[in-house]
Parts: C-alpha cells; structure tokens; sequence
C-alpha cells in the first residue's frame, strides 16, 4: 500500500506542475493500475497512460521499461527503488533525467523524497523551462570492462568478494571483501559504501572516489545494512580521480551496488573506471525555486 501512495502523490505532483504526459510504468503488482483507482484529476491537458504489460525478472524489467521510456522520448523520470533498482535503469538509459525516490533496501544513490515533491519536480524538468544543469548534476559512475563480461556499470560501490557463485547475492559477510571501489562514500548512509565513509568519505557531488583493500590493519565500524553493524579491516586505501582506472583479477565475486552478479575466473581480469556521466540526478529544492 505503501508504494501505491508514493506513485499516486507523484502522479499528482506532476500534474500539479504541469505535465502534459504522464506515462506509468506497468510491474508484476500493478502498483501504478492501483494508484490510477479512484483517482480523481481535472486537469484535461494531462493524459495518464500505463505502459509495458510483459512480466520479466524485476532487474531485466526495469532495465527495459528505461529503454522503452527513453525511446518514447520522456523528457524527466521519477524512479522508486534502492541501488540495484536505479543501476538497472541507467543500464538501460545511462543519462536519464530522474528525480531518484528511495524505497529499496540498501539506498546511498536514491534519497528520502517526498513523491509529490518529485513529480512536480520532475514534470519543471521535463518542460524545459529551466535548462537541467541548472536544476540538476551528473552522477558518478563506475564502468566495467573485460574479456568475458558484457560491459557493466555500478553507481554507488562495487566490491570483490571471495566466492565461486552468486547463489547468496546479499554481501552480508564482511570476511569474504577482499576490495571495494565507490563513487559515494557518505557518512550518514547504510551498506558497503559506508565502509569506506570510516577513513575517506567523499559525497556524491565530489569529483572523486575511494579504492579499499582489506585485510590486517585499521579497523572500523559500519553499518553494512539496516541494524546490522560489522568491524572490518581495512588494509590501505587509496583516493580516485575522475577518469582513473582500477584492475582487479580473478579469481571471486563482483558485487554491484551491494548484490553479487559476476563470477571471475582465477587469472580474468576487469578495469573499473570512475567517470561523470551517470544518470542526471535532479534536484527538487533548484527545480521548484521560483526566479
């Protein structure tokens, strides 16, 4: 019921600030049909329209609904999810323009937002009446490359595990980190990424990001998931710059944005790269001051 809610306030807001277009991505709950119920609009220049009826697996789904969205040229989007949800999206559009509304488990990318705020927000954007670097900013991102793997992208952290399978996809042992990579390492935010806020924070607006190694040597103390505190050894780290590159080689288990999802070989390599050019994160407070 929860999240019927937060759809329906954002379908309200965006009405509210103007939208002509209002598209819903369809989902295995039906959760936009269920906000639509009962609803009562007045205003007759907004048209309100579900999309997408194919049930595929969430992270697939979402992936496609992004590509479909963008090919149907959506000008802004209001996304619900944690990070596994929102790294699915820009998988499938890289530069969507997103008012990112945390609703997930693990949530360093997508913020607290109240879904009325959003969808006006994301409706200003979407009209063009204020350019989006102006109401908006570029998120970090971490992209993948390697013989073997399809090209692949985290926005928060990605870290090497110990491990052959993928079966537990949770990091819920610290033990088994061996390196972690983030674009985001904030203080005052839960999971792997907070691990490395204990000796070099960085914030999501900061050109930069962190690399951790583990192992014997300072230890901190990190929430790695809600209620769940862990000490971990961190053996060196290391500050990134934009554009800077880190190899990992095989063999364990790749982990994006908190969930296992690549297994490499003794001897595979990958390059991680930090770059700028992430999803377009806009922000609320810039979109809806008046001047």
């Amino acid at each position: 019921m929860a999240k019927i809610g937060i759809v329906r306030r954002a379908l309200v807001g965006a009405i509210e600030g103007g939208a002509d277009r209002v598209l819903i991505a369809d989902d295995h709950k039906s959760l936009g049909r269920q906000a639509l119920r009962g609803l009562e609009y007045n205003d007759a220049a907004t048209s309100v329209e579900i999309i997408g009826d194919e049930v595929h697996p969430a992270s697939f789904h979402s992936r496609r609904m992004a590509e479909q969205l963008q090919e149907l040229g959506v000008g802004a989007l209001v996304t619900l999810g944690g990070d596994g949800t929102h790294r699915d999206i820009a998988k499938g559009w890289r530069d969507a323009p997103m008012v990112p509304v945390s609703t997930g488990t693990n949530n360093v990318y997508p913020q607290m937002i109240e879904a009325t705020v959003a969808g006006h927000a994301a409706a200003i954007a979407a009209s063009g009446s204020k350019p989006l670097e102006l109401i908006a900013h570029r998120a970090k991102i971490l992209d993948v490359t390697g013989e073997g793997i399809k090209d692949d992208l985290a926005l928060i952290d990605i870290a090497m595990v110990e491990g052959s399978f993928t079966a537990s996809r949770a990091v819920w042992d610290v033990d088994t980190l061996r390196q972690l990579i983030v674009t985001t390492a904030e203080p005052a935010t839960i999971g792997l990424s907070s691990i490395a806020a204990r000796v070099a924070p960085v914030t999501r607006h900061e050109f930069g990001g962190v690399h951790l190694r583990f192992g014997p040597g300072q230890t901190v103390r990190a929430p790695i998931a809600p209620g769940l505190y862990h000490d971990v050894a961190i053996a060196s780290y290391e500050r990134l710059n934009l554009g800077q590159s880190v190899v990992i080689d095989g063999p364990g288990v790749l982990a994006f944005d908190g969930e296992r999802d690549v297994v490499l070989a003794p001897g595979q390599q990958v390059k991680i790269t930090l770059n700028a050019n992430g999803p377009w994160v806009i922000d609320p407070t810039a979109a809806l001051a008046t001047g």
